[in-house]
């Protein structure tokens, strides 16, 4: 004896994931992937010494080495001990650390603002399929 199993209906329907509704979410899909591209890429950069020097996004760099320049009175500074040699070197991997930090919150920025733009477009696109769905299926087009 033949069981009849009663699928349920789908609530998306092919047919009409067309035109704009297929663009949005295909664009929110590239932009969630290459805000997670370049959020990894952010974080293999964090711990190593100059990584960034011919990384390609050179302008948030930059504004990264405006915001954490060195200490006022280490600009031209020669040490004459070893010991002011030491809080020299200290002092020179202090700033490194936090010129580290800095572009990796710049970076973030970018990635979340880019990964929530991708998003928003993943979201506007979903609803519309979901509106095309629930309409009649000889009624007017949205397109």
């Amino acid at each position: 004896m033949l069981l009849a199993i009663a699928l349920p209906k789908p609530r998306f329907r092919w047919s009409v994931l067309t035109g704009r509704c297929r663009t949005r979410i295909a664009a929110g899909l590239v932009l969630l992937a290459i805000a997670a591209g370049y959020g990894l890429f952010s974080g293999q950069r964090f711990a190593r010494r100059n990584s960034d020097e011919k990384a390609f996004d050179q302008p948030l760099v930059r504004i990264g080495h405006a915001l954490t320049p060195l200490p006022f009175h280490m600009q031209g500074f020669t040490p004459q001990s070893d010991r002011e040699l030491y809080l020299a070197a200290v002092i020179t991997d202090q700033q490194d650390v936090s010129f580290g930090l800095t572009v990796l919150a710049l970076r973030m920025i970018v990635t979340l603002t880019v990964g929530g733009i991708g998003l928003v477009l993943l979201t506007a696109g979903s609803t519309e399929w979901e509106i095309r769905s629930e309409a009649p299926i000889g009624g007017t087009s949205l397109s």
